[in-house]
């Protein structure tokens, strides 16, 4: 089963131009969403985080923001990965104790990594730009690859600025964290879903 096209060249293309309204809005939206993932993550699962202190800190075993991280630059393209830059660089000065070029940084990692890994998938899939007859395992594919290119760049990053004492520890942690976080999302949001279109057959 195929899911419709998720990207935004094939609008583009309809438009002859870009609506700049429209991707104002989407920025603004998937930094919101990012905000309130990163704060509700650190509501529930606040004992679940790897480190108390310094890079470490900012992982956990359960990491929801990580759920729109693909998503968004494969509807949005750079509209999308803009956004995850402003969202990661919110919560970065709310709830990380970070000086600003780090900020800056890690933040420009969280939205890179997407855009790396949506291209390289693309390409690997052959699926157009548009990512039209995209399948529902891909999906999953897609998801695994941005935690990957989410992962390795951060941890390295944390081990080259001084904030972490190897590029290794922080590794495994974060995998799991991403790709947990990502499925619980997606699973709730499939519940929600049935349960609405279940309360609208009553």
């Amino acid at each position: 089963m195929s899911l419709p096209p998720l990207g935004d060249s094939s609008r583009a293309t309809q438009n002859h131009r870009p609506n700049f309204g429209a991707m104002f809005s989407f920025v603004v939206v998937i930094a919101i969403v990012w905000v309130v993932l990163y704060q509700l993550n650190l509501w529930i699962f606040s004992e679940l985080h790897f480190a108390d202190s310094g890079a470490t800190g900012l992982i956990s075993w359960i990491f929801l923001p990580a759920a729109i991280r693909v998503l968004a630059v494969m509807i949005g393209g750079w509209s999308g990965a803009l956004g995850l830059f402003l969202g990661a660089l919110a919560t970065n000065a709310i709830f990380a104790d970070l000086d600003l070029i780090n900020s800056l940084i890690i933040s420009a990692l969280s939205a890179l990594g997407p855009l790396a890994a949506v291209y390289l998938c693309t390409r690997w899939l052959k699926l157009p730009n548009d990512l039209s007859g995209l399948q529902r395992s891909q999906l999953l594919i897609f998801s695994v690859a941005g935690s990957i290119f989410n992962v390795f760049p951060h941890n390295l990053y944390f081990y080259l600025a001084g904030m972490a004492d190897d590029a290794w520890s922080g590794v495994i942690p974060m995998l799991v964290g991403d790709i947990v976080g990502t499925l619980t999302v997606l699973y709730v949001a499939s519940l929600s879903i049935r349960f609405v279109l279940n309360r609208a057959r009553i």
